[in-house]
């Protein structure tokens, strides 16, 4: 009888492995996403906080999230810097933009809008009714390195940097 069981299970081996899921390929961007796929993969960062000169470090690794609807974007500054974030990059298909939220370990959530890139340079803009205003500005220096630019407004002044990080692949 074990025999015939062996026989029967080898018998049968290359029809139950025709019917096993293939192995799932990664998630593509839909194409309202494509225009953010530059940010896609494995990113380390060094800059430095403006006022202060003090440098700042960091990793960032991105992935398509939801069916590709969504770009997961994790950023972890390095030590001594305590501040990690996970950002989600969509598009609002209503109001014809990009959207960028941001969720910290220090349990803030915040909303950035984006137009999408102009030219080489993508600006993420915060609520506007908040003080400070904030938004970061993003500059693509090639396809494997960008600026990005934490910047804040108080009421009555112009746009001020708060840090600057170098990014490359």
């Amino acid at each position: 009888m074990a025999l015939f069981t062996l026989l029967v299970l080898v018998a049968l081996a290359p029809q139950m492995r025709s019917q096993t899921p293939a192995s799932s390929a990664p998630p593509t961007l839909k194409p309202d996403m494509q225009p953010l796929a530059f940010f896609l993969g494995e990113w380390n960062c060094e800059g430095e906080f403006i006022a202060s000169k003090k440098p700042i470090s960091a990793h960032i690794s991105t992935t398509p999230d939801l069916d590709g609807s969504w770009i997961a974007f994790r950023w972890t500054d390095r030590e001594p810097s305590p501040f990690h974030a996970l950002e989600l990059f969509g598009y609002d298909q209503t109001a014809k933009h990009f959207t960028n939220f941001i969720h910290d370990n220090f349990g803030g959530v915040r909303l950035f809008n984006s137009p999408g890139w102009e030219a080489d340079t993508l600006t993420w803009t915060g609520n506007a009714l908040a003080a400070p205003s904030e938004r970061f500005v993003v500059e693509r220096k090639s396809a494997k390195e960008f600026v990005i630019t934490w910047e804040v407004r108080r009421p009555q002044s112009e746009w001020a940097a708060g840090d600057r990080l170098t990014c490359k692949q």
